[in-house]
């Protein structure tokens, strides 16, 4: 008698359903907000490093192979004293639940200073504003020809580059030659139609009659530009000096693991680049000189003051500055609100109890080193910006000015207009740079404190290193280099992944259930064994016919396939029924137990198809033939109210199913290929129906892949609908627990249903977030676990927060001395202001150090120790 390939064993099977089901009670407890505790993870974890693949790994593993097993479980192993030593107390747990409660405390919602008309009115005042100064501008003549002038020199840049194309891009002598003239005084144009449609109109009309070049050129053109050195890089001198201590490490490990030959092509690569930025940066100095950018700027200038002249501007103008001005009040008044909300939210018990779980967190994980002069350096910093008297002036002088440069025509011709604004420049660069350097240099200097003890930390540093060996053995040869180990593939394909199927084994089916106007019907207990559903043999044949031809004969293309499955079984015991015939005779009612087993070659099916022709009512393939074979089909009913008539009958029955059932299973393979065929073809008259609206309509056109994803998505979400409508009296479900039943009054024997509903009530126990459905695993706590240490302040060098004066020497600095920074009113060499950074980017002349001074000595010493949020200005409303 024939068998099925993994006989059904009754007691792994209930433990197998007992572990799948008491993973979906922790998916709800997740779900729920539930966290397992640290004892429930560390009897996990052991579990997993107990179980035969970490402990007793497979023979038939290569000899790398083995090592990667020690290396994953030594990453378990590290991983699990790591969490369970910072999170000493379920500190990320608590946290976890107290985020998900939080409340707004006294927290209040800040008034809106207008009504929602009114914000609408003030948005389209705005809105016309921003367009009258818009018309203003691109009406202008000497906009119009800055604008063509910039076109005609980015034209002989390009020309320069692009030596297949230059004939067609450089502008011709008289065009250069008039690029530095200004245009007429006060010369206004037509405004033109902006709108979108009418833009890319004109654009796209414009290229196809005047294509300079095709895309291949334009490939040639890049490569001869990037060859010629017209890159668009930029040199940029003044950079932060002192990277992160951690960054650093990371840097001289990759630069001691890096072959010489890596570091030699890496090193010419540096070099060539900055050839290439040099070489550009004194091209654009020869395309733009300095007289031409001084011209430019006057030019500029010359054009504001047109635009002020006109009689709409200072209508704009006014509005718009009217508007700023009303909605600055509002948003001073609305951040104090802000304040003393965030004040009040700061009163709810949830929120300080997470802050205090980070905080530990974060210690505990830089080697127990306290965070305290961290917040300390922001909170000062925050305080003596706000007290500062000399910023709030600025920045008053600064709306002043830039009101003046706004309102008052011809003011930003003036002299008096440049000096301004240099004083204004050097002074808020003195404000903003160095002013608060050594509060910033402070701060910086407890992050980079902070980020080093997290390098410091020994348990960090030995999950790191046994991170970085797993992946080593992954990739690298012994020497360390890169390389592809077929050996450790085979393992994954032959020994690792059915190792995962032999191992999952049986899975549960939820309950499934059928109702309509002539029966109901309940099947549960489902249990699927992984080994017999998959097919024993999977065959699949093509052939391919082509045919050519000229004058009378037509070409013709032909494609036929054939596919074979065969030895699908299946050993489904216990399979509990409930069937009620509600209409017709005889009326039966009936719930039992049932085996059903489909063993050997079990059920085997074939189609052949070939491609569509065009007088065929397919479209893309159609189906040629489909055979069905069951063998060693068996039905034993265990519980019935009619188990004698069923044994009467069966043997008939059986002999008429049979056949009735290869005829039913033909029809619907034969019609699913039939409909997979008219869904293929619906999604491409729909994709070819949106392709036809985005000709015309091109701004909104969709990519090919966007056309047929969406074309997909509206076809089956339409068909699903239709069948929904057509079945409005049949209804079928899928019930996993009880509550999701539709037939909540029905129970069957063993029901997986109502397994899975205590799971689900059981992961909603507990106190807070703890819940007793975690508990997966019959190993032992571990005992070797050490205790997260004590948190304390360590001795370290650091600047100290104090206000920089003008012309004053950096204060705070370590015995071992440091850089001096230039102050207000210093000289530092370079060119200051507007003209100054131009020049400054075109030239490349010398820019003033900005870098952060890295040196420091002594612990700081501020008074007052700090929590997470605790005393900050911006938190506390203070600001």
């Amino acid at each position: 008698m024939a068998a099925v390939n993994v006989p059904t064993n009754l007691k792994i099977k209930e433990k197998d359903v007992n572990q799948k089901l008491q993973l979906f009670g922790i998916y709800s407890a997740f779900a729920n907000g539930k966290v397992p505790t640290n004892k429930q993870i560390d009897v996990a974890m052991n579990s997993f490093l107990a179980s035969k693949a970490l402990s007793k790994p497979s023979q038939k593993l290569s000899s790398e192979g083995k090592v990667l097993v020690g290396d994953v479980r030594d990453v378990v192993e590290r991983a699990k004293h790591l969490l369970l030593t910072k999170n000493e107390g379920n500190l990320i747990q608590d946290f976890i639940y107290q985020c998900g409660g939080m409340t707004s405390g006294d927290a209040s919602r800040p008034n809106a200073p207008v009504d929602k008309e009114t914000a609408k009115q003030h948005g389209n005042e705005a809105l016309e504003g921003f367009r009258t100064l818009g018309q203003l501008l691109i009406s202008n003549g000497q906009f119009r020809k800055l604008l063509n002038d910039a076109v005609i020199l980015l034209r002989d840049i390009a020309g320069d580059g692009a030596q297949n194309a230059a004939g067609r891009l450089n502008p011709s002598e008289d065009q250069l030659s008039q690029i530095d003239r200004a245009a007429d005084d006060n010369t206004w144009h037509d405004t033109p139609d902006l709108s979108i449609s009418n833009m890319k109109g004109q654009a796209r009309s414009a290229y196809d009659k005047n294509r300079p070049f095709n895309k291949e050129g334009a490939k040639n053109a890049l490569s001869d530009a990037q060859g010629a050195g017209q890159g668009h890089g930029t040199n940029t001198d003044a950079a932060m000096s002192g990277g992160a201590t951690g960054a650093q490490n990371l840097r001289d490990q990759a630069s001691a693991n890096m072959p010489e030959e890596t570091k030699q092509r890496a090193e010419d690569a540096k070099n060539r680049g900055r050839e290439t930025m040099d070489k550009t940066k004194n091209y654009l100095s020869d395309k733009m000189p300095k007289e031409r950018r001084e011209q430019s700027i006057w030019r500029l200038k010359k054009m504001i003051v047109e635009v002020q002249g006109h009689q709409d501007y200072q209508r704009a103008i006014e509005s718009l500055l009217r508007l700023a001005e009303t909605y600055q009040g509002h948003a001073k008044d609305v951040g104090s609100q802000s304040a003393g909300s965030a004040k009040g939210a700061h009163t709810d018990a949830g929120l300080q109890s997470a802050e205090a779980d980070l905080k530990v967190l974060i210690e505990r994980f830089a080697n127990s080193t306290s965070s305290e002069d961290l917040f300390d350096s922001i909170n000062q910093l925050y305080r003596d910006a706000d007290r500062d008297p000399e910023l709030r002036n600025w920045f008053k002088q600064m709306d002043t000015y830039v009101r003046k440069c706004l309102k008052e025509q011809g003011f930003v011709m003036q002299d008096a207009a440049n000096t301004e604004y240099n004083q204004l420049y050097d002074h808020g660069n003195f404000l903003l740079r160095e002013r608060y350097r050594n509060h910033t240099d402070r701060v910086l200097d407890e992050v980079k404190f902070i980020a080093d003890q997290f390098d410091q930390d020994p348990q960090n540093k030995a999950f790191a290193q046994s991170m970085n060996k797993l992946f080593l053995d992954l990739g690298n040869d012994e020497n360390g280099k890169p390389t592809f180990k077929p050996h450790l593939l085979k393992d994954l394909s032959e020994i690792v992944i059915p190792g995962i199927f032999e191992h999952i084994r049986y899975v549960p089916i939820p309950r499934i259930e059928y109702t309509d106007p002539m029966v109901d019907l309940i099947v549960e207990n489902l249990v699927i064994e992984g080994d017999n559903l998959a097919p024993n043999v999977f065959e699949f044949g093509s052939d391919n016919y082509f045919r050519w031809g000229r004058k009378q004969i037509a070409s013709k293309n032909k494609n036929k396939v054939m596919m074979s499955v065969s030895g699908i079984q299946m050993d489904l015991r216990d399979v509990s029924y409930y069937v009620k015939k509600k209409q017709g005779f005889p009326s039966l009612t009936d719930k039992g137990v049932m085996d059903v087993i489909l063993a050997g070659s079990g059920f085997s099916f074939k189609a052949a198809m070939e491609t569509a022709d065009s007088s065929d009512k397919n479209h893309f393939f159609k189906v040629n033939n489909v055979t069905v074979d069951i063998k060693n089909m068996q039905l034993k009913l265990k519980q019935s109210k009619y188990k004698l008539l069923f044994a009467l009958v069966k043997p008939i029955l059986l002999k008429v199913m049979k056949p009735a059932l290869q005829k039913i299973l033909q029809v619907q393979i034969k019609n699913q290929i039939n409909n997979l065929d008219a869904k293929c073809y619906a999604v491409h008259q729909e994709a070819k129906r949106v392709e036809a609206e985005a000709k015309r309509n091109p701004e909104q056109a969709a990519n090919i892949y966007q056309r047929y994803m969406n074309a997909a998505q509206k076809t089956f979400t339409s068909k699903k609908e239709a069948a929904q409508e057509k079945s409005a009296d049949k209804q079928v479900n899928v019930a996993v627990t009880q509550h999701d039943s539709i037939f909540k009054n029905i129970s069957l024997p063993g029901g997986i249903s109502t397994k899975a509903t205590e799971y689900k009530d059981l992961a909603m126990k507990g106190d807070k977030w703890e819940s007793p459905v975690f508990g997966i695993g019959s190993a032992s706590e571990s005992t070797n676990i050490p205790r997260a240490g004590d948190v304390s302040r360590k001795p370290h060098n650091a600047r100290q927060s104090v206000l920089r004066e003008k012309g004053a020497e950096p204060a705070g600095m370590s015995s071992s001395g440091g850089n001096s920074s230039s102050g207000y009113g210093q000289s530092n060499g370079t060119a200051s202001g507007f003209s100054g950074q131009v020049n400054s980017a075109f030239d490349g002349a010398q820019k003033p150090d900005l870098s952060l001074n890295n040196a420091g000595s002594g612990t700081t010493t501020d008074a007052g120790s700090t929590t997470l949020g605790s005393h900050n200005p911006v938190i506390s409303g203070q600001v």
